[in-house]
């Protein structure tokens, strides 16, 4: 999951759209969507789900690396996310609202920082508004 967390990240800093590098990347998301539906014959919403976690782990880790590499602590940008009303929280995964904006440019200068917060935050936020069952995972 960190190597296609990396490839998200650096598609997005080459201005690719992330998305591409999950779809590159299908091979470990397949499997993952085996494991699922071997484990308990699942619908396809919930390995459509499942696999959808995963992408957010993935996210999440490779961002995690990239902050790291900016200077930010990604354990102060949880803290951050978290002080988020929940609607500012939940609107990073589409299209961020001004209130997520506004904490993301405050939080880094640069723009490949911004960059990385951005997907950082967007992977919290996945991983926060899905399911229940998958959090533990």
């Amino acid at each position: 999951m960190q190597r296609i967390g990396e490839g998200v990240v650096m598609a997005a800093d080459k201005g690719i759209d992330p998305s591409r590098s999950l779809d590159a990347d299908r091979e470990a998301l397949l499997a993952a969507r085996q494991a699922c539906r071997v484990a308990g014959n699942w619908s396809p919403d919930a390995v459509q789900v499942a696999t959808s976690y995963t992408q957010g782990r993935a996210t999440k880790l490779g961002a995690e690396s990239a902050l790291r590499r900016d200077g930010l602590d990604p354990v102060k940008l949880s803290t951050v996310y978290a002080a988020l009303p929940v609607q500012d929280r939940s609107s990073l995964i589409a299209k961020a609202s001004p209130g997520a904006i506004k904490v993301i440019t405050a939080v880094a200068r640069q723009a490949t920082a911004r960059r990385h917060v951005l997907l950082y935050l967007a992977a919290l936020a996945g991983l926060e508004f899905y399911p229940a069952e998958f959090a533990a995972a």
